[in-house]
């Protein structure tokens, strides 16, 4: 009799469950806003690191501003951290702003609310620059045209905080809650400014919010690679049938296993045709 070899024994192909489905998406949903919070709270702290002066101002890099008229103000500056508890000079810190005229002109800076600010600019012509810090090109200045203001700006009284000369002025200021505007003309009032200048805060919350920041980017960040490998990992298959020789025509599962022998019964094939043994009969 010729045993037939049969084929290797392949396990069934694996197939993704519901739940294999499920981590593996929100893994991938998780990574996501993981690895933003993690390049964002890098780039908090390494403003918070790198970008700080000697006296402990973040500031923003230093622009160009021209004005043909006779001010150079900022859009409304609206300050609320959405809180009562917290003012805002506990969220920005005390408030920088740094003016440097061309040409060793004298140059006025001032902080006002806006209400008084714009009752002292109305019928002055004037450059409104949109977003104050941030860039200096035509799109975010905006011109109002006018005559000369009613008198120099040193001399007016509602300034909550304000600096005037030759050089560079820095401008510092505590914040608070309102509707304020940043003035900077020369000191005389006349028309034509050149400035260079540059603003920001000593924002004494950086630090926390850069590591707070940092810490939840990697805790997702963490959770959604767990659930991916764990979703994509090789999981072992039904293990392999033993392996034994085959009889012709029928499988290795359906070959029936010959009962074993034991001792007595290899020593007398059959043991119900053994000869039973009687003790002669006596004679009388």
């Amino acid at each position: 009799m010729t045993a037939i070899a049969q084929p290797p024994w392949a396990a069934p192909p694996r197939r993704w469950g519901p739940g294999r489905i499920v981590a593996l998406v929100l893994g991938i949903v998780l990574l996501v806003p993981g690895i933003g919070l993690l390049a964002g709270g890098g780039a908090l702290l390494w403003a918070d690191r790198s970008s700080r002066t000697s006296e402990g101002f973040v500031l923003s890099g230093t622009h160009h501003f021209t004005a043909p008229g006779y001010a150079l103000t900022s859009d409304t500056l609206d300050l609320s951290t959405g809180a009562r508890w917290l003012p805002v000079s506990s969220a920005l810190g005390r408030a920088r702003v740094e003016v440097t005229a061309d040409a060793g002109k004298d140059v006025f800076v001032g902080i006002a609310p806006v209400d008084r600010a714009r009752s002292y600019l109305f019928g002055v012509g004037h450059t409104v620059v949109r977003d104050i810090g941030a860039s200096s090109t035509a799109a975010d200045l905006a011109t109002v045209s006018g005559g000369p203001p009613p008198g120099p700006p040193g001399a007016q009284s509602f300034w909550v905080a304000r600096s005037s000369g030759t050089g560079t002025q820095k401008l510092t200021w505590l914040p608070a809650d309102g509707s304020w505007m940043l003035v900077v003309m020369t000191s005389d009032g006349s028309a034509g400014l050149s400035v260079q200048a540059r603003a920001g805060a000593t924002v004494p919350s950086l630090t926390g919010i850069s590591w707070a920041v940092l810490g939840g980017g990697l805790a997702l960040t963490v959770v959604g690679v767990l659930l991916v490998v764990l979703a994509a990992r090789r999981r072992p298959g039904p293990a392999a049938p033993p392996a034994g020789p085959a009889e012709p025509g029928r499988s290795p599962a359906a070959r029936i296993p010959e009962p074993r022998q034991g001792a007595a019964d290899a020593r007398d094939p059959v043991p119900h045709e053994r000869s039973q043994w009687r003790p002669p009969e006596s004679s009388s």
